[in-house]
């Protein structure tokens, strides 16, 4: 039983070897850094809603990483003419977006996948214990990496199994890609052995998901999920493969273009001035003005910090906010809400300006919502319009990615400062 196993001696020194011997990693150990012997494809994550890059210097909460293989400069494996299996085409799908590291439990549905996992020489398989442990661990490596998660389950109760995970990346707001095996196409519908509609599942918990039916879909399902997964608002894409389709041959076209136009065109391309002059009016009026800052500033750190360098306004930050602005800095009011510190509810109470960043008002933080900064005229700006107005009616709000309306709203600072 476990309970009567003997424990390991802590002063045992043999049992915790210095990091600096060069020691074989287990399989089995969750280490984020690059295989050495493998090439790297790592892909920095751009949270943004805007159309074009930016060139912008990355920001402390951005990973600065090699650029990616584009599929021009991409080198396969197979010949271009060469047939290959739907799972080898997903993995090198796979490849071509970055993944270098994918948390993937196999079953009956999924081996093909597994299999073709073995082939690659770019991706490594992290053996979970549990396909929820497999999301879970997909939803930390995005959270602490800045790329998007990947895990890989079965049909049925594999796929289930990863409901939790995919509810608390929507919630949260985390880039992850969940690959499913489903039974045979012909068998779908049937009440095949494992067989599990997880898209009809986990419609509501992801912002999008695939059934492919059609094996010559998957390189442009696959870079659309990448896509999806980490443009505009971050959040999970899931994407059921069945297994025939995994088995079929093909030879793919990498150069489909995406088809997302509604989604495309629902993405702003830039933020209106006179919104942005606006509010920093609001920001000279006030007397009391607190930040009130959320995960939607996590890839805006470098803009935030340099705005409360030129406006002195001190930060309160939520739990999934934390880390956008140094806890230790004089100007930090730490965590605010119902686990947070005492001066942070009390500097938003008394507030007469309330500018509230990437966040979603939520009962944690705000408690009654008519009392919440009762006194303070509320600034809203968030990537995701289905947040503004929602929870709490703001009185200047703009749609757009943190980043870019900071980076406005620090430029008019800067051109107001040299004037006066």
């Amino acid at each position: 039983m476990a309970a009567t196993a003997a424990k390991p001696s802590i002063s045992n020194p043999s049992l915790f070897p210095s990091f600096k011997s060069p020691k074989l990693h287990s399989r089995f150990t969750l280490t984020f850094f690059s295989n050495p012997t493998k090439p790297t494809l790592h892909r920095p994550l751009h949270i943004s809603n805007s159309l074009s890059h930016s060139n912008s210097k990355p920001t402390a909460a951005t990973t600065t990483t090699p650029t990616p293989q584009t599929p021009e400069t991409f080198i396969s494996r197979f010949a271009p003419n060469e047939p290959r299996k739907g799972s080898d085409v997903l993995v090198e799908a796979l490849e071509r977006e970055g993944v270098t590291d994918v948390f993937a439990y196999p079953g009956g549905a999924s081996m093909e996948i597994h299999q073709a996992l073995t082939r690659s020489t770019i991706i490594r398989n992290i053996l979970p214990r549990h396909e929820q442990g497999g999301v879970f661990a997909a939803e930390g490596y995005a959270r602490a990496s800045g790329l998007p998660g990947v895990c890989i389950a079965t049909s049925g109760p594999g796929a289930t199994n990863l409901v939790s995970g995919l509810a608390d990346a929507m919630l949260d707001s985390i880039p992850i890609v969940a690959i499913t095996g489903q039974v045979p196409r012909r068998m779908i519908g049937t009440d095949a052995f494992q067989e599990t509609p997880i898209v009809e599942v986990t419609r509501s918990i992801t912002k999008h998901n695939y059934l492919v039916l059609d094996i010559e879909d998957i390189p442009r399902i696959v870079r659309e999920a990448f896509f999806l997964a980490t443009s505009g608002r971050p959040g999970p894409v899931l994407i059921d493969i069945p297994k025939d389709i995994q088995q079929q041959l093909v030879v793919p076209d990498w150069n489909r273009p995406m088809r997302l136009p509604g989604y495309m065109s629902r993405l702003r391309k830039s933020v209106d001035i006179t919104h942005l002059e606006q509010i920093v009016r609001l920001i000279s009026e006030s007397k009391k003005p607190v930040l009130y800052v959320g995960g939607g500033c996590l890839n805006s750190s470098e803009e935030l910090r340099r705005f409360v360098e030129l406006t002195g306004i001190p930060v309160a930050s939520t739990l999934m906010g934390l880390g956008a602005y140094p806890c230790s800095d004089e100007l930090s009011l730490q965590m605010l809400g119902m686990h947070g510190t005492v001066y942070a509810n009390y500097a938003v109470d008394k507030s007469d300006l309330l500018l509230a960043f990437g966040v979603r008002f939520d009962d944690r933080v705000t408690g009654k919502l008519e009392a919440f900064a009762s006194r303070a005229k509320i600034v809203h700006i968030d990537i995701d319009s289905a947040e503004i107005g929602k929870n709490k009616q703001p009185h200047v709000s703009i749609c757009a990615d943190v980043k870019l309306a900071l980076e406005g709203i620090n430029r008019l600072l800067e051109g107001k400062g040299d004037k006066d």
